[in-house]
């Protein structure tokens, strides 16, 4: 396969393009930033904002993997970074969709990401047919799903994966909490009681290769089949890490410290991962315990 990719240089975006260079696939990435464009031949420049992609470049019969964005944990949530959360997102699929209907970019399958934000918090197993909630995290999702759907006016069949928290050494969640295990403490927000439905960095990459692969149609959920709480993501890292003193950060301390934000930090939200299994991925990890062992396995 001929494979596009906007937010090629992330987290989860290095994670893909190496699994599919791996299979031999042919891999462009979308870049804004020039010096890797001028010194990588399949480093492509564009500018979202001013939906602009390289007039020198075309690509015909390839898959389109979206994964750019702001991201949403790295700044406070001022109206000013909120916005550019938002456009960051519309401006990116904005752009992909000229550049299709003036031909520069032929495809007829884009593959995009959402997040599980998309819902809100309650006493049950979230799936793909519930309702979003009036949050700014979900308001986001639902304008970035509803910007990625218009590209079925072009002929495409549209896959979306609301990714959840993903979990990996080099980044997501589990760096953040690796943090201040460094000096002995385990940081561990409000009770530790949430539910987390979380996903393995190797498994969210390879839900948006099966995805563009099998060229499935819909929204599906991107998160491990077992969701668990905090706590238990720190059970698991005691197998692996020095010991540690356990620290609970209190709600309002929180609140302060994160604002708005806090909302996602302290939500519960248990979501299913049944959709995309009875589609036919199989995931390489399915509970926590496994998932930290991945990690550590070679210092254990």
């Amino acid at each position: 396969m001929k494979i596009l990719i906007a937010g090629g240089s992330g987290f989860i975006g290095k994670q893909l393009c190496n699994l599919l260079e791996k299979d031999q696939h042919e891999v462009f990435i979308l870049s804004t930033q020039k010096i890797l464009c001028e010194t990588k031949k399949n480093f492509i420049y564009w500018n979202p904002k001013e939906k602009l992609i390289d007039p020198a470049f075309s690509l015909k019969n390839c898959t389109i993997i979206n994964l750019a964005g702001a991201g949403v944990a790295d700044k406070r949530w001022t109206a000013e970074r909120k916005k550019e959360i938002i456009d960051s997102r519309i401006d990116s699929l904005q752009t992909l969709f000229n550049a299709i209907e003036k031909k520069q970019i032929e495809t007829n399958h884009l593959v995009s990401a959402s997040a599980i934000g998309f819902y809100g918090e309650a006493d049950k197993i979230f799936t793909e047919e519930d309702k979003s909630d009036a949050s700014f995290l979900s308001s986001t999702c639902q304008q970035w799903e509803q910007e990625a759907m218009k590209f079925e006016q072009l002929n495409c069949i549209v896959s979306i994966a609301r990714v959840g928290i993903v979990l990996g050494k080099e980044g997501g969640a589990l760096k953040e909490f690796l943090k201040p295990l460094q000096m002995g403490i385990a940081g561990i927000p409000a009770s530790g009681k949430q539910i987390y439905s979380w996903i393995h960095i190797t498994d969210v990459a390879r839900i948006f290769y099966f995805l563009a692969n099998e060229k499935k149609a819909g929204i599906f959920n991107a998160v491990a089949p077992n969701p668990c709480a905090i706590n238990e993501i720190f059970t698991a890292l005691k197998k692996y890490k020095r010991t540690f003193l356990t620290a609970h950060a209190p709600e309002f301390v929180l609140k302060i410290m994160l604002g708005e934000m806090s909302i996602e930090v302290l939500k519960s939200c248990k979501v299913s991962s049944l959709k995309i299994e009875q589609a036919g991925f199989s995931f390489l990890h399915n509970d926590i315990e496994d998932c930290v062992k991945s990690f550590f396995l070679a210092k254990s």
